[in-house]
């Protein structure tokens, strides 16, 4: 992996220590991806004026590299962190390369689509239409970042909304639900469905980026030689109980998770602890991304939860980023999570806005790990 914007011995070190992390050999503390996206403004190229139709923020394709190529190069990174692309078309991607009708709203930076699934028995199954207007969108963004971002940066994975949020874009959360009951068999067939298509998306992009040489990623950060995937968190599961995870959502995060080399689990919020015993009992899974959800309190107020995670076996990943903490008092956030965990299985993400405020992050981390 090559970058102009980290050189020399301060790449090969954060290659080596993200790659560490995933091996479970990282020693001298925390994980640390520390970016500053208004850091380094000299030079980089100016931000192209978004085009007058909104949706177009996405889809234009010229306006979309632009806009990375001038991110990109604006930001500065610190510590472990490496310059990183994310195509994408929102969350609710993965419905509308599906046949799902789309709307975008990148200035909210989402997407939704309307549920099309009416009649499960009309219904002519699953699978990736090569045709797809919005799958050939994807990847021609995919392929032009692979292009621009040789020797610069690493191209990411998707966030695939799949397995029962897949559905539920689809179906409807409220008809999904009465599915689950009155018509489990035919959910079972639709989720298995739900594991081939990630996998054959993991597969295809895998074809299009390892040949750049740049490694992988995904948005939640880091990076692998290897492959690096985010497994989404199943919304959905908020709403059903032990016996239905079991049923209809663990098959399909197990074999996801033993499809690539390097996963990270989104686990977004308290409605999702549930589950959390059963997703660690998956041996698979190497590292859990804990989201307290924007307003609740940072991650220095859930220990005990960071803890359990840990003692299950996976390293854990906490965020700081604009209304998740991008502001918070990193000094007692530091201290109590490299106190409280084991900080060699301990991933902190932050965006701040202040060199001052990166370089303090990572200068407090290493007094932290020296401290114990």
């Amino acid at each position: 992996m090559r970058t102009p914007w980290v050189e020399g011995t301060d790449l090969e070190r954060a290659l080596e220590r993200n790659e560490a992390f995933w091996d479970g050999t990282l020693r001298g503390g925390p994980l640390l991806w520390v970016t500053v996206p208004e850091g380094r403004p000299e030079g980089a190229p100016a931000a192209p004026t978004p085009p007058p139709v909104e949706s177009d923020e996405w889809t234009d394709v010229g306006y979309v590299m632009a806009k990375a190529e001038s991110d990109v190069g604006r930001t500065a990174y610190l510590a472990d962190a490496l310059p990183t692309h994310n195509p994408w078309l929102g969350p609710d991607q993965f419905a509308a390369w599906l046949g799902a009708d789309i709307t975008f709203k990148p200035r909210d930076n989402t997407s939704w689509v309307k549920a099309f699934i009416e009649d499960w028995d009309a219904h002519p199954g699953f699978h990736l239409d090569p045709g797809n207007r919005w799958w050939r969108l994807y990847l021609e963004i995919l392929r032009e970042s692979v292009r621009r971002g040789r020797d610069r940066w690493v191209t990411c994975y998707p966030d695939l909304h799949t397995g029962i949020d897949g559905l539920d874009a689809m179906r409807g959360p409220e008809r999904l639900m009465f599915d689950l009951i009155e018509r489990p068999e035919v959910v079972e067939t639709a989720m298995r469905s739900m594991t081939r298509l990630w996998k054959e998306i993991v597969d295809t992009v895998s074809s299009i980026v390892l040949p750049a040489g740049q490694g992988t990623t995904n948005w939640t950060s880091g990076w692998s030689s290897r492959r690096f995937v985010c497994l989404g968190q199943n919304d959905f599961s908020c709403l059903v109980g032990p016996a239905m995870f079991d049923r209809f959502i663990r098959p399909d995060t197990r074999e996801c998770c033993r499809h690539v080399d390097r996963i990270i689990y989104h686990l977004d919020g308290p409605g999702a602890l549930q589950h959390l015993d059963r997703l660690l009992a998956i041996d698979a899974l190497h590292c859990v991304q804990w989201i307290q959800g924007a307003g609740a309190p940072l991650p220095s107020a859930w220990l005990d939860l960071l803890r359990r995670i840990q003692a299950g076996g996976k390293s854990v990943q906490v965020l700081y980023s604009g209304a998740h903490g991008g502001s918070a008092e990193f000094k007692h956030e530091i201290d109590a999570l490299c106190g409280a965990l084991d900080p060699d299985r301990l991933f902190i993400v932050a965006a701040v806005d202040s060199l001052d405020k990166a370089e303090f992050i990572v200068r407090r981390a290493r007094e932290a790990v020296r401290a114990r």
